[in-house]
């Protein structure tokens, strides 16, 4: 299993391509680990549409920052490896 960790902050015009870009992969066995940080864009919303049950979703209720966003997802991987997508 590789576990790919995403944080996103208010990267509404990214973040459908970039988790397309994950579900797109020819390797299936991974889990997508998506902390929205507080976003006042769309982005939270953009992310609750994908419907996948290897994409586990997060949400923060104060804006924390890239790495306590990446720790916090680090600690929820499950994965013999651990990938970021930035």
């Amino acid at each position: 299993l590789v576990s790919v960790i995403m944080p996103a902050f208010n990267c509404e015009n990214y973040i459908s391509k970039a988790i397309e870009s994950i579900l797109s992969q020819t390797y299936t066995n991974w889990e997508l680990l998506v902390s929205d940080d507080y976003s006042t864009d769309n982005t939270a919303k953009l992310i609750r549409g994908f419907d996948d049950p290897r994409i586990k979703i997060f949400t923060n209720n104060r804006n924390q920052g890239y790495l306590k966003s990446c720790n916090k997802l680090f600690a929820e991987c499950k994965g013999d490896f651990i990938t970021f997508q930035d």
